[in-house]
């Protein structure tokens, strides 16, 4: 007889992303139960490696979003259970949630990427200056966002009129990246092992 499969569904968290990420752990857990796994959903909280431990899973469906669901903190607590997980390992994990290691991974490997600079809160004013660098170094509009969130979370395509008034908006984040505009479609593709 074949032993049932167990899947633990990590789902929910702390990001900013935790409704959708409690919509897709439902529903991942939902398609697991009718293809006969044996599933239990679980927040990653401070019980979860007793949970981890007591359910014992032969693999963690990560359904977590944005951050420490997608930036490698989770991928080291699971790890560190020696417990196999889906979604990339920590060092890419961590890797392609910061816009900017990533960008500079882009510029060494002459990947075409829009031209950026990181504006610090703590050392800069958000003033009438700031819109002469970006004149100067970018064009308007710009894109504003967090350097480490996920999907597109406080992402803003500025003007002049309203920069300041959006970076005001996304003062809580120690730093953001200022990206020139690129306007076109935008094209994503899935891939699972080498199907894509």
């Amino acid at each position: 007889m074949m032993v049932k499969k167990k899947v633990l569904v990590l789902c929910g968290g702390i990001s900013k992303e935790r409704e959708v990420s409690l919509e897709t752990g439902k529903e991942v857990a939902k398609e697991l139960k009718i293809n006969k796994y044996k599933v239990a959903i679980c927040e990653p909280d401070r019980h979860l490696i007793d949970k981890i431990k007591k359910f014992k899973p032969t693999v963690v469906f990560n359904a977590l979003h944005g951050q420490f669901g997608e930036d490698g903190y989770i991928q080291a607590v699971l790890e560190s259970q020696k417990v196999k997980y889906t979604h990339s390992g920590v060092i890419s994990s961590s890797i392609a949630m910061d816009k900017e290691i990533s960008k500079r991974i882009y510029f060494k490997n002459k990947i075409l990427t829009p031209k950026y600079f990181i504006f610090k809160f703590n050392i800069n004013l958000i003033n009438q200056k700031l819109i002469m660098q970006i004149n100067k170094k970018l064009k308007f509009p710009v894109v504003i966002k967090p350097i480490n969130e996920g999907s597109s979370v406080n992402v803003f395509i500025c003007n002049k009129n309203n920069l300041i008034k959006n970076l005001r908006k996304l003062s809580l984040y120690k730093e953001v990246l200022i990206e020139q505009f690129i306007p076109g479609r935008e094209i994503q593709v899935a891939i699972l092992g080498k199907k894509k």
